[in-house]
């Protein structure tokens, strides 16, 4: 079962927080735990409430809306709302999850909670390494959230991270059932890639579809698992 996120809502017209917070109640994935009207209301609020997950109007009538997060104590997850497309480049570049147009839909919503938590997810295992592996002889503490992608090595997994290349005694399908869920993509039987690690995509002359990771690999999706990955991939745009 997922975990349910705590939410707070900041817009300066009644209206849409109240069309928002009726969408979110329908995806039973969230708690409002709060709404603010103003930027100086809204600090107080995720000051107090410390949420998960805040959607902020980037058009308030005092204030920009990502200058509230420089009076902010901790700065949460943030999902950008705004009736204006030009301020998604600038969005992304303070590293929000994602950003929603006005008139918010339903469909787009699921999209962007999706992402929202995807976003935590990863903020979460930065501060927590959680695996211990043989890295060229020496025991080496690692992060999931610097992994780029796992192979399947008989009674071990070989892991591909920005430490460097070790194994780690497991068996593949125990690895992954132990990763956080929609962590990774199961490109083939014996590999899996770290979502967030994924640049883009494309097929070869013969059809077959290549994913192109940041760090530079690239990797062939294998024919039985092309649909699913591909409906996983479309959700990264």
């Amino acid at each position: 079962m997922k975990k349910v996120l705590r939410v707070v809502l900041v817009d300066d017209e009644e209206y849409c927080r109240q069309d928002l917070a009726e969408l979110l109640r329908k995806t039973r994935q969230v708690e409002v735990v709060g709404e603010a009207a103003n930027a100086r209301e809204a600090v107080q609020l995720i000051n107090q409430k410390n949420p998960d997950l805040v959607f902020l109007d980037l058009n308030l009538s005092d204030i920009h809306g990502f200058k509230i997060l420089s009076g902010l104590e901790k700065i949460p997850t943030v999902i950008a709302v705004t009736a204006f497309s030009q301020h998604a480049a600038e969005g992304f570049s303070i590293n929000l999850a994602d950003y929603i147009l006005k008139p918010v839909e339903e469909k787009r919503l699921q999209i962007a909670l999706l992402r929202a938590r995807d976003h935590i997810l990863l903020r979460s295992l930065r501060e927590h390494p959680i695996l211990q592996l043989e890295v060229q002889g020496t025991t080496t503490q690692l992060s999931i959230s610097d992994i780029y992608w796992v192979k399947a090595s008989e009674n071990y997994v070989e892991i591909f991270s920005a430490q460097g290349n070790g194994l780690l005694r497991s068996t593949f399908l125990s690895f992954k059932n132990n990763l956080p869920p929609g962590f990774t993509l199961e490109i083939s039987r014996s590999v899996i890639v770290a979502r967030h690690q994924v640049r883009d995509w494309e097929r070869d002359s013969k059809g077959h579809l290549h994913i192109n990771l940041k760090c530079g690999i690239a990797h062939k999706v294998s024919k039985r698992m092309q649909k699913d990955v591909l409906h996983q991939l479309e959700l990264l745009k």
